[in-house]
């Protein structure tokens, strides 16, 4: 198998593989028709000038919060080893995923070869994939540990305990991580998509599933609670759970959102336009979500916030 230029139509030259009498491109032909076109050009040009600078950031205050979180006892809570997680894969989209597809888009205008390119490819496929994913599966479980907070708010806070959670977390992510290991080594193509499909929908469609129970489970325990006045614990407690139940809904919408331009686009006949230009803006939307989440964070828990601000003080 040797490496060769082809001709398309137009005159403009591919890096394609020669195998036999066939031509198999090295990379798919809808990105080797793009690299000589100035439009695409600029267009990778401004998602570089966007994906560095926020990868930068989400990294960054993503591991800022972690630290703190683990520093400050007060912030000690079930709920937060949660948000913890959820700060860990927007971290690892920050330092790996963003950095790794910008480069993609940028080094593809420059190289003469651009079947070098194929691991770093194979990489901005399942990256996104691997962290999304995960992201989706922090918010499944958190949609169940919300309905169960909000539901039994006196048995979540003696059941639910911080190492507990710290359990599940960790083995969500091994079995994720394995998952996607098998799904990307054993699966042959022919079932790969169907099952990548399958993963998706099912972590998509859990959370929203968990959070309209939770909607509803709210609303009983809110007439529960008006009618036994007396158990200020049981009221303290429960107000305290749905606030925490509004911020991943908060959390949830916003990742929702970061996914739907790429969702929408499954749907539009494939062009060198839209998968030069709309995929990869659509790509960099559902990559802002790592550095929206932080921020959100920050906004609405006074406790993590006071705590960055006397951490940033001290060290000043």
């Amino acid at each position: 198998m040797n490496t060769s230029l082809v001709n398309d139509s137009s005159g403009s030259n591919f890096t394609s593989m020669n195998s036999g009498d066939s031509v198999v491109f090295c990379l798919p032909p809808w990105i080797l028709y793009a690299i000589d076109i100035q439009s695409v050009y600029i267009s990778d040009i401004g998602i570089v000038a966007v994906n560095f600078p926020l990868a930068v950031f989400a990294a960054l205050v993503n591991l800022a919060v972690i630290v703190t979180v683990k520093r400050t006892p007060a912030l000690h809570r079930p709920v937060n080893v949660l948000l913890c997680s959820l700060a860990a894969a927007d971290c690892l989209s920050g330092l790996v995923a963003q950095p790794i597809y910008a480069t993609w888009r940028l080094l593809l205008h420059h190289t003469t070869n651009p079947c070098v390119l194929m691991l770093l490819y194979q990489a901005t496929q399942s990256l996104p994939f691997l962290l999304v994913g995960c992201t989706f599966l922090n918010l499944a479980i958190t949609s169940v540990e919300r309905l169960f907070a909000v539901s039994k708010p006196i048995v979540y806070s003696t059941r639910i305990t911080l190492r507990g959670m710290v359990k599940t977390v960790f083995c969500a992510w091994v079995i994720w991580f394995i998952y996607i290991i098998v799904l990307e080594t054993a699966v042959p193509e022919v079932v790969y998509k169907p099952m990548e499909n399958i993963t998706l929908s099912s972590l998509i469609a859990f959370p929203i599933g968990g959070h309209v129970l939770t909607f509803y489970a709210i609303r009983t325990s809110n007439r529960r609670i008006v009618s036994v006045t007396h158990n200020s614990q049981q009221a303290f407690l429960f107000k305290r759970e749905k606030r925490a139940f509004m911020d991943m809904t908060l959390y949830t919408v916003a990742t929702l959102l970061s996914i739907l331009p790429i969702l929408l686009l499954l749907n539009v006949k494939g062009s060198v336009f839209s998968r030069n230009i709309l995929f990869p803006w659509a790509a960099t939307f559902t990559f802002l979500v790592s550095s929206f989440n932080p921020v959100i964070q920050i906004w609405r828990n006074a406790t993590l916030r006071q705590a960055l601000r006397a951490a940033v003080v001290h060290r000043s």
